[in-house]
């Protein structure tokens, strides 16, 4: 399912209100920052976040970057789906993001820093991108030491 593309959310049912609930649940169970749906095997472009652990969860439908800043800086990311490494990822430190809201209300977020790095982490996801594409070979290869080293021990 990782490397699936979500489709775009054409509505908001109830279906879709109880499986964004469930993420926001399993978002703060798991201490995340950001929760895709693709992670949790539904291929919706939604995805559910939190700017601190004291805020609340937020959610986005059919988020897009918009518009991207030209300096890049390197972020260490984690990812809820490889809970055992965090991979270094170079990205635009600034992003413009459009998206609706489960009202279908437009929504625009100006992203910088970490921020910017959970969007585009997040929106990653949406279309089957992993932090481990993005990597360079090194560090590909270092984070993937780290995966099968554990995978390894937990067998």
């Amino acid at each position: 399912m990782l490397r699936e593309a979500a489709i775009p959310v054409a509505g908001v049912d109830e279906l879709l209100r109880r499986q964004i609930r469930r993420m926001a649940d399993l978002l703060i169970a798991a201490d995340g920052a950001g929760l895709a749906a693709t992670q949790v095997g539904f291929l919706r472009r939604v995805f559910v976040y939190r700017t601190s652990r004291e805020a609340e969860v937020d959610v986005l439908l059919n988020p897009r970057v918009a518009e991207r800043s030209d300096e890049q800086a390197l972020f260490m990311e984690g990812c809820l789906s490889f809970r055992t490494v965090t991979v270094a990822v170079r990205r635009p430190v600034a992003v413009h993001v459009e998206a609706t809201d489960l009202d279908g209300r437009p929504r625009t977020i100006e992203a910088e820093g970490q921020l910017a790095s959970l969007m585009q982490h997040e929106i990653d996801h949406l279309d089957g991108i992993l932090t481990l594409d993005r990597a360079d070979l090194d560090e590909r290869r270092r984070a993937l030491a780290v995966l099968l080293g554990h995978e390894r021990a937990a067998a």
